[in-house]
This record gives structure tokens, sequence and C-alpha cells, in this order.
């Protein structure tokens, strides 16, 4: 499933609306990833939902463009973010 203009409606219904990659992490020496209680400025964080969700990446070029690619890669998306369960994938224990 690629993350493509005639598929991003697809792409996008993927995501469960949990806000969690929309907070600050740290990553600390030796790899590990802490989730801040600090949420990106446009996040409403009772929906859930960005409140410049349609030019995210124009406003806020920090906001991260998840892809199929970076959600393989990416190891601080937990294991209920619906881009993970989509490909089926675990984080490592």
């Amino acid at each position: 499933m690629k993350n493509s203009a005639s598929g991003n409606d697809t792409w996008e219904h993927l995501c469960e609306k949990c806000g969690l990659c929309c907070f600050e992490k740290i990553e600390d020496e030796s790899g590990r990833i802490f989730f801040t209680s600090t949420p990106c400025r446009y996040l409403d964080v009772v929906t859930r939902e960005c409140k410049i969700y349609p030019r995210r990446f124009d406003i806020y070029p920090e906001c991260v463009q998840l892809t199929e690619e970076l959600v393989r890669e990416l190891s601080w998306l937990h294991d209920d973010c619906g881009y993970r369960k989509a490909f089926g994938l675990k984080r490592r224990k």
C-alpha cells in the first residue's frame, strides 16, 4: 500500500487518531524514546485531530509525514498504531 496521490484517502484512513505521534518525543543516548506530555501546538487534545491538517506540512514543516517506509523504520510508533497494524508490524522487545 503506497502513500500516493490516488491512494492518499486509503492511506489516511489507516490512522486511528490516537494522536501519540503528535506528542514531542525525546531520544536518549542509547536510542530509547520517551514520550512527553507536550502535544504539538496544532493538536486538539480532546478530539486528537490536527487543527491544520490539510496544510500541516506547509504550516509546520517539522510535522512527520508518515509513509510506508517510515512506518516500517520508526521505532517509536506503538503496536496499536493503525499504520503499523495494516502492515502486521510489531516493535522489537
